[in-house]
């Protein structure tokens, strides 16, 4: 006699539908791109000297200036670059990576200024602005990050109750995280909104749920445990700050960066749905043991 188990008789349901992911995609991709956090880059033409440039970037407060030749933005200087000699001279040439289109997505963005203090923005074919990291702190990155973080959130979700239904997941995490879950369910309550116990969970505790194999940690491209803890725990942080609108430091920006990295894989729901099939095959064959 087949024995029952809620794991495998759960009927299977796709997170995410190809006409969701789209708009998704199109969301993330098009709403918001390198347009919305890029500055005009101010310029002088090459043969002025360097004290001025000095003085227009102390008068504008910016950390780069661009530099004309015949009319046309060729190169650009930091503050560090200037001496006692001509712009020109000072001037370092445009690295082709450090260059983007104005409508390059900001995970694009994240990800170069990972390398570098700023990227210029292209337009029309000449560079016209500038994003420094100073600019990461602007309102349009906040909202992309804090979709992504919520679409993130969402995918595990999905997951948690599609492997365990029914609030079966409880024993999967400690009993005073499971503390904070139903305390935070009550106070809700008191306030007149209605939610699940399982959407009261933190990011961690779902992670703690779901990364509890070394099969599911591949499947999100995760080394170990460890790695998978610093990670929940770092994006918590960013969560929290975003929603506090709090500056973001440099370890915040360092895990807005890792977010980036796989943010498509996130709006595909691909880890979560690779977890759930991979537990459902482990579980299979035990279930049909007499």
């Amino acid at each position: 006699m087949m024995k029952h188990d809620p794991m495998i008789d759960a009927a299977p349901s796709s997170i995410r539908e190809p006409q969701s992911v789209a708009h998704l995609s199109r969301t993330f991709s098009r709403s918001l791109s390198a347009v919305d956090l890029a500055e005009p880059l101010a310029s002088l033409d090459e043969n002025q000297p360097d004290a001025l440039g000095a003085e227009l970037m102390r008068t504008r407060n910016i950390s780069v200036l661009g530099v004309r030749r015949a009319g046309v933005v060729a190169g650009w200087v930091g503050a560090n670059d200037l001496a006692s000699g001509t712009l020109g001279e000072s001037a370092r040439d445009f690295c082709r990576a450090d260059v983007l289109d104005e409508s390059a997505s900001l995970d694009v963005v994240l990800a170069a200024l990972g390398a570098a203090e700023q990227v210029f923005i292209e337009w029309r074919g000449a560079v016209a602005a500038v994003i420094t990291r100073r600019d990461l702190q602007k309102p349009p990155l906040r909202m992309w990050l804090f979709g992504a973080i919520t679409v993130l959130d969402a995918n595990m979700t999905w997951a948690v109750g599609e492997l365990y239904p029914g609030d079966t997941w409880q024993n999967q995490i400690t009993p005073g995280r499971l503390e904070k879950a139903v305390a935070l369910r009550a106070e809700r309550q008191r306030r007149g909104s209605e939610c699940a116990l399982l959407d009261c969970l933190q990011v961690k505790d779902k992670a703690d749920i779901l990364v509890s194999d070394a099969a599911s940690l591949a499947a999100l491209g995760l080394h170990s445990r460890g790695e998978a803890d610093r990670l929940t725990r770092d994006i918590e942080k960013l969560r929290n700050h975003l929603a506090h609108a709090q500056e973001l430091e440099p370890e915040h920006l360092a895990t807005a960066a890792r977010l980036a990295s796989f943010i498509h894989s996130i709006l595909r729901a691909e880890g979560v749905q690779r977890i759930v099939a991979l537990r459902r095959e482990v579980a299979a064959p035990e279930s049909s043991n007499p």
